[in-house]
């Protein structure tokens, strides 16, 4: 244990590493935003590719000795690499199914019935949700105790106890798929408004006590208790370093999924802060991803649905004590 935490004892480094890498790409992540919708298709599926695409080639920069030249290119290759063995993953998964089924028709004489259970079993799994799918297979086929499935899983042994039980309550078909794709508009709208109040207990009723949340490129938490920080800062008033001031958020809808924008005042204009989209399981929120540091996003929906995106100087990751000194003087300098 005491080598493993001294591992870690690095990670001080690694984020002021990390803060000036995400610096230095600033005026490529535009072009690599824009590549990679292209890609994927739609907006979301290319911030994550882009995300994805930072983190690989951070990681790389660690390994590789020889010095890379064309960082544009190699942001460009990389992504264009991830995806094309997401792509490659995703028809091999289907073709080896596809296979198995027929294998399965010409070796066996019950080849029927065999595939019959095959997809049944397949179909009640992708009944499950992500976290009831996990804590099923840790605990029912890998036999792990509770407190080792949430610790592997990151939460506590009551949210385990709860995925297990949906879980099973799904395959027993007493209760219905885990269709999470897009929440209800209603729960939404309630959440909003929870938000707008910084009604916490309103929040902490309609979200599940392992509640995920993503700074989308940025923080992630594990658990409402942990999360309850993200509520709290979101009315956080600090024009001096970026925080625009009058937070206010509406609901729209953007390409048929309800969500809910973010509004500041900076510089005397308003405009789009952040965008948040909610998963939810059971009429529960169980997922929430916010678009804050991922300005491209924000352009890009901002400018469908007719309105402005927030400018603010530090605009792909949260500021650091280092950086307030440079904010309050380019905020000066902007008044005089």
């Amino acid at each position: 244990m005491g080598k493993t935490k001294h591992s870690f004892s690095a990670q001080n480094k690694i984020r002021k590493s990390w803060r000036r890498y995400l610096d230095a790409l600033t005026p490529l992540r535009t072009e690599l935003h824009g590549y990679c919708c292209k890609l994927t298709g739609n907006v979301w599926d290319g911030e994550d590719l882009v995300q994805d695409t930072l983190i690989r080639v951070f990681s790389l920069l660690g390994k590789i000795d020889a010095k890379l030249e064309n960082p544009r290119a190699y942001l460009i290759r990389t992504a264009t690499n991830l995806w094309i063995d997401r792509t490659r993953r995703a028809a091999r998964e289907q073709a080896i199914l596809a296979l198995e089924k027929v294998e399965m028709a010409e070796n066996q004489e019950d080849a029927s019935v065999q595939v019959e259970l095959t997809q049944a079993t397949s179909e009640l799994m992708q009944k499950l949700h992500p976290q009831e799918r996990a804590a099923l297979v840790l605990k029912d086929v890998y036999d792990m105790s509770l407190d080792e499935t949430a610790s592997m899983l990151k939460t506590t042994i009551g949210a385990v106890k709860s995925a297990l039980h949906r879980g099973r309550s799904r395959i027993n078909q007493t209760k219905p798929s885990a269709n999470f794709s897009v929440p209800d508009r209603s729960l939404v709208e309630s959440f909003m408004q929870a938000l707008a109040e910084q009604d916490l207990e309103k929040l902490q009723s309609i979200c599940s006590v392992d509640l995920k949340i993503e700074l989308v490129g940025g923080a992630e938490s594990d658990s409402f208790e942990q999360g309850r920080n993200f509520f709290k800062n979101a009315h956080m008033v600090l024009p001096a370093i970026g925080f625009g001031s009058n937070p206010h958020w509406q609901l729209v809808e953007y390409e048929g999924e309800a969500i809910v924008l973010g509004y500041r005042t900076l510089h005397g204009m308003e405009g789009i802060n952040e965008i948040h989209r909610i998963e939810a399981l059971d009429e529960v929120i169980v997922r929430v991803r916010c678009y804050c540091f991922c300005p491209d996003t924000l352009h890009v929906v901002a400018e469908k649905l007719g309105k402005a995106a927030i400018q603010r100087n530090l605009s792909y990751r949260s500021p650091a004590l280092v950086d307030i000194p440079g904010l309050l003087l380019h905020n000066l300098w902007r008044k005089s």
